[in-house]
C-alpha cells in the first residue's frame, strides 16, 4: 500500500484534492492523466530475447511442429526462421512457446523483455498487437513423441483466457503506448479498433480497452456489457478497473463485478481509479472495502481501501471511516485522515461523538493531539479532581516501578477511573498500577476484588473498554490481549453489545484465537444480555469450528451454573428493549413512534402522540418507521432508527429459532415450574406472542396431563371452557402434545379458530400415532425398503438426526433418544458428501432401534419417530 509523508494541512484548504505524490508511482499510467510513473525500457532487450530464442531453438522447433492450429504454428515457425519479417501472431506464438518450453514460466520480467524487444525492433503498434495475441492464447498442451505440442489459438475466450504472468505483456505495452508519440498512439488505437471490431468477444474488447483507456466509448461499452457469472470471466472483467475515469463508471463497474472477484483488482488499481476519479469515488471504495466478501478478501484488502479513503478531503470520506471503525485497519486510517485534515476531523468527531464509543475514543485522541482545535470546537478532555496518592490504599503504591506502559496506550485519553466514595479520579501513577495488574496473564483475584471494592463500577467498565479500544485502534499489537480480558473482568451489557460485531469479524480476519477469547469475555461478563449475545453469535456465524466453540462455551457456562444448556438458552432470549407491555417507544426528538409486535413477531409501527406526562402513546398505524429527517435530533433519531433496524431483523431470527425450540420442547416433553413458565413465556415481551398461540398443560408428578390451558389476551390462563384457570407455582407446565390432549384437541382447535389464532407450528392438527394404532402393531418393519428422496433424508437433520459415514459417504442416519438408546436407518445408495443430490432416489434398507424397543418408549417419543419416518414416504 502506498503511503505519503505526513504533512501539515491545518493551514491549507482541507477541501482541496491533491493526488498524493506516492500514488503516481503505484498506479498504472493512463495517457492524459499525468504525471506518469517512471518507465525505462530495457536497452538490452533485443539481445536478451535473441539469445534466449537461440539457446532453445531446437526445442522450439519441435514444439511448434507438434502444435496447432496450423496457421499459428506456421507463423511461429516463420518467426523462428526470420525474426525481422515475422508477423505479430508469429512473435506472440514464439514468445508463448518459449515461455512454456523454457525456464521462464511465471516470469513477469520475461514479458517485459519481450515487449521491449518488439517495440525496439518493430514499433509500438506491432508490439501492442503482439501483446494482445500472446495474452489471449489458449496454451493447452498434449504430449507427443519426444515432447509436447500446444494449442496456440489466438483470441481465446475460454476458462484460461488470461494468464497471470503474460498479463505483464499488456501492462508493458500500455506503458509504451503512454509514452508513444501522438501519431504512433493514433495508429495503435486504429489497429486495436480493427481487432476489436473483427473479433468482438468481450475478453478481447476488455484487453483493448486496457491497452488504450483513452477510448472511453470502448470502456463504457465494456463496463455495461453482460458478463457470465463465472470466476474467470470476471477475472478478465476486473481489468477494467485500470480504465475507468469517472465516478459513474466506477460505480457501475463495481456493481457488475462479482464480490468474490473484487480482490482480483489490486490495491494499486484501486489507487489508480481514485487518482482519476477523485473524491467522488469515496462511496464506491467504501462499498467494496467494508462489505464481508464471499472469498478471496483479506483484512489487508479492507485496510488498504480504508487507507485510500483517508487521503480524500471530503466529509463523506471521513464519515465512511467513522461508520466502520470496528473493521480492521479503519481506526488507523481514520487517525491518519484526522492528521491530514485536522479541522474537518474535529468538526465531524465532535458532532458524532455520541454515535459510538469508538468515535468518542478517536475524538479524545484527536483533542489530546490538537488542544487548540479542541478548544475552538468546545471539546474538553475530562478534568476531574484527582485523589492524592497518599489517600490511596497500599494496592496503588507499587513497591517497584510497574512495567512500562505500551507505546500504543495513551493514558491521558483513557476514560478516568473514579473512586466509589469520592468520585475523584486516580492519578496517572495509580492508573499505571491498575494497567500492570490487569496486564498479568493471570491477574491476582484478590487485587481484582480490591479494585472492584474501591473503584466505581461504571468507571471501571468504561476504563476497561477504553483499554481494549486502544488496542483495537493500534491494530492489535502483540501482547495486548489482556485489554480484551479486562473487559471480561469489568465490562457490562453495553460492552457485550459492542463486542459482538468484532467477535463475528475476527474469524474472517485470521484471528480465531482472539474470537475465542471474546467468547470467554462474554461468558465472564455473564449477564443475561451477555449470554444472549453469546448464543446469538453461535446462530450468526458461518464457520463450523467457531460454532462448535460457542456451543462448548455455552455448555461450560451451564455446567458452572448447575443448569442445563436448554435452561441457559431459556434465559438468554433478547427482548430488544421492549417494555413489559411488549412495546418499544422510539424518540426522534420532535416526534416519536410506538413499535409493537404482532403474533408472527413482525414489527408494527404507530405514530406517537405526546401524552400529558411527556411520554408517547400509540396513534395511527403506518407502514414502516421513517428514516431520520432534517427536523429530527440527528444523534437521538439515528440511534432510535438503528434500534428499530435491530429489532426488525432480530425479531425474525428469534421467531425462527424459538418456534423450532418450542416444537422441540413439546416433542421432548420439557417441563417448567409454573413460576418459571410465567417468567419465561408470559412476562417476556416477545415470547408471549408465540406462547399465546399454543395449548399448554399442567402435568402431574407421574407425567400425565392434568389440565390444558392457553394464555389469554390479558395474560391470565384460560381452560378449554374459556374460564380463568389458576396454577400453583410448583406445578409442572409444558406444551401439550395432541396425543396427550386426546379428544379435547378438537375443542381447542375450535376455540383457536373462533379467535382466528394461527399456531406457530403444527400442534392441534399434528398427526400422531397412539400405542394401540396399527403403526405400533406393525413396528418399524414397514419402513424397510422404503423409497425416498435425498431432500427428505436431509430434512431429518432438522429433527435431531445426524449423518453417519462408514466409507466416506453417508450410509446411515442416526438419532439419539432422550430416554436412552437411539434409532438408526441405513440407506442405499449412500449420499455423497460433495454431491448430496447425485441420486434422485434412495432406499431405506433397514430401520433399527438400538438399546431400546418401540413399546418401551414414551408414547409421544414413539409417535414422533413414526411421524418422522412417515415423512420419508414419497408423494
Amino acid at each position: 500500500m502506498a503511503t505519503e509523508t505526513d504533512h501539515e494541512r491545518s493551514n491549507l484548504d482541507e477541501g482541496a484534492w491533491e493526488v498524493p505524490a506516492a500514488w503516481h508511482n503505484v498506479a498504472l499510467p493512463v495517457r492524459g492523466f499525468p504525471p506518469y510513473r517512471s518507465f525505462t525500457p530495457d536497452q538490452s532487450a533485443v539481445e536478451l530475447l535473441d539469445n534466449l530464442i537461440a539457446a532453445e531453438r531446437n526445442s522450439l522447433h519441435l514444439a511448434l511442429a507438434a502444435s496447432w492450429p496450423a496457421a499459428s504454428a506456421e507463423a511461429g515457425a516463420a518467426a523462428l526462421a526470420a525474426p525481422t519479417s515475422a508477423t505479430p501472431l508469429g512473435v506472440a506464438v514464439l514468445a508463448v512457446v518459449a515461455e512454456c518450453e523454457g525456464r521462464h514460466t511465471g516470469s513477469i520480467d520475461y514479458w517485459y523483455m519481450a515487449v521491449d524487444a518488439w517495440v525496439a525492433q518493430r514499433g509500438v503498434v506491432f508490439a501492442a498487437e503482439a501483446a494482445l495475441i500472446a495474452t489471449t492464447m489458449t496454451r493447452e498442451y498434449r504430449g507427443v513423441p519426444g515432447g509436447r505440442g500446444y494449442d496456440l489459438t489466438p483470441w481465446s475466450v475460454g476458462r484460461r483466457f488470461y494468464h497471470f504472468y503474460s498479463l505483464a505483456a499488456l501492462q508493458r505495452a500500455r506503458e509504451h503506448l503512454v509514452a508513444a508519440t501522438d501519431d504512433h498512439y493514433r495508429a495503435a488505437v486504429a489497429r486495436l479498433g480493427e481487432i476489436r471490431t473483427a473479433n468482438g468477444t468481450l475478453p478481447v474488447r476488455i484487453a483493448s480497452s486496457y491497452l488504450v483507456p483513452t477510448e472511453q466509448s470502448w470502456v463504457a461499452d465494456d463496463i455495461d456489457a453482460p458478463v457470465l457469472d463465472d470466476y474467470w470471466a470476471h477475472t478478465s472483467y476486473a481489468l477494467l478497473a485500470t480504465a475507468v475515469t469517472t465516478a459513474p463508471q466506477l460505480e457501475t463497474f463495481i456493481a457488475s463485478l462479482r464480490p468474490a472477484n473484487r480482490s482480483c483488482v489490486t490495491t494499486a488499481e484501486y489507487i489508480g481509479a481514485v487518482t482519476r476519479v477523485g473524491p467522488a469515488a469515496a462511496e464506491t471504495i467504501a462499498a467494496v472495502g467494508f462489505v464481508d466478501h464471499v472469498t478471496n478478501w483479506t483484512r489487508e484488502n479492507t485496510r488498504d481501501l480504508a487507507d485510500i479513503l483517508s487521503y480524500l478531503p471530503t466529509d463523506e470520506a471521513f464519515r465512511l471511516l467513522l461508520q466502520n471503525l470496528d473493521r480492521y485497519g479503519v481506526p488507523t486510517a481514520a487517525m491518519a485522515a484526522a492528521q491530514r485534515f485536522p479541522r474537518r476531523a474535529m468538526r465531524l468527531l465532535s458532532a458524532d461523538a455520541r454515535r459510538s464509543s469508538a468515535v468518542g475514543t478517536l475524538l479524545r485522541i484527536h483533542a489530546w493531539q490538537n488542544p487548540h482545535l479542541a478548544a475552538e470546537f468546545g471539546v474538553q478532555l475530562p478534568d476531574l479532581p484527582v485523589v492524592e496518592p497518599a489517600e490511596l490504599p497500599e494496592l496503588f503504591r507499587p513497591r517497584r516501578k510497574p512495567a512500562a506502559v505500551p507505546s500504543w496506550l495513551i493514558l491521558p485519553v483513557l476514560p478516568p477511573l473514579l473512586t466509589s466514595d469520592t468520585a475523584r479520579a486516580l492519578p496517572a501513577s495509580a492508573v499505571e498500577v491498575v494497567c500492570a495488574i490487569l496486564a498479568k496473564r493471570n491477574p491476582d483475584r484478590a487485587a481484582i476484588e480490591q479494585l472492584s471494592a474501591i473503584l466505581d463500577p461504571m468507571s471501571m467498565a468504561g476504563f476497561a473498554w477504553g483499554l481494549f479500544q486502544a488496542w483495537v485502534f493500534a491494530e492489535y499489537p502483540a501482547g495486548g490481549i489482556w485489554t480484551l480480558r479486562a473487559v471480561g473482568l469489568f465490562g457490562d451489557d453495553e460492552a457485550a453489545r459492542l463486542l459482538v460485531p468484532l467477535i463475528l469479524q475476527w474469524p474472517r480476519q485470521s484471528a480465531s484465537a482472539r474470537a475465542v477469547t471474546g467468547l470467554d469475555v462474554l461468558a465472564d461478563i455473564g449477564t443475561p444480555t451477555a449470554l444472549r449475545h453469546l448464543r446469538d453469535i453461535g446462530l450468526r456465524t458461518r464457520q463450523r469450528g467457531f460454532r462448535k466453540a460457542v456451543r462448548a462455551k455455552l455448555d461450560a457456562v451451564a455446567e458452572q451454573r448447575h443448569i442445563t444448556t436448554d435452561e441457559l438458552a431459556d434465559r438468554a432470549i433478547p427482548d430488544f428493549g421492549l417494555g413489559k407491555d411488549g412495546r418499544l417507544t422510539l424518540d426522534y426528538g420532535s416526534r416519536g413512534f410506538v413499535i409493537d409486535l404482532d403474533e408472527q413477531l413482525e414489527v408494527v409501527v404507530f405514530d406517537g402522540r405526546r401524552a400529558g406526562d411527556g411520554s408517547w402513546a400509540a396513534g395511527p398505524r403506518r407502514k414502516t418507521l421513517p428514516k431520520p429527517a432534517a427536523q429530527d435530533d440527528r444523534a437521538i433519531a439515528n440511534a432510535a432508527y438503528d434500534q428499530f433496524t435491530g429489532l426488525r431483523a432480530g425479531a425474525k431470527k428469534v421467531a425462527r429459532e424459538q418456534i423450532r425450540r418450542l416444537e422441540q420442547a413439546m416433542v421432548e416433553g420439557r417441563r417448567w415450574s409454573a413460576r418459571t413458565h410465567r417468567e419465561l413465556f408470559v412476562d417476556h415481551p416477545m415470547l408471549r406472542q408465540l406462547a399465546r398461540r399454543l395449548v399448554w398443560g399442567a402435568f402431574g408428578v407421574d407425567g400425565t396431563l392434568q389440565q390444558s390451558f392457553r394464555i389469554a389476551e390479558d395474560l391470565t390462563f384460560a381452560d378449554v371452557g374459556d374460564d380463568v384457570f389458576t396454577i400453583a407455582d410448583d406445578v409442572e407446565v409444558g406444551i401439550a402434545h395432541p396425543l396427550q390432549l386426546g379428544e379435547v384437541a378438537a375443542e381447542w382447535a375450535s376455540i383457536f379458530a373462533d379467535y382466528a389464532m394461527l399456531q406457530p407450528f403444527s400442534q392441534l392438527d399434528r398427526a400422531f400415532w397412539a400405542p394401540d394404532s396399527s403403526a405400533f402393531a406393525a413396528g418399524l418393519g414397514g419402513y424397510h425398503d422404503l423409497e425416498t428422496s435425498p431432500a427428505r433424508l436431509l430434512a431429518l437433520a432438522h429433527r435431531g438426526w445426524t449423518r453417519e459415514s462408514s466409507d466416506g459417504t453417508i450410509d446411515r442416519m442416526v438419532r439419539p433418544l432422550n430416554s436412552g438408546g437411539s434409532i438408526q436407518l441405513r440407506i442405499s445408495p449412500s449420499l455423497e458428501w460433495r454431491d448430496l443430490m447425485r441420486y434422485s432416489t434412495h432406499i431405506v434398507r433397514s430401520v433399527d432401534l438400538i438399546d431400546t424397543d418401540l413399546n418401551a418408549l414414551d408414547p409421544v417419543t414413539a409417535s414422533e419417530l413414526i411421524r418422522e419416518l412417515e415423512a420419508l414416504r414419497a408423494g
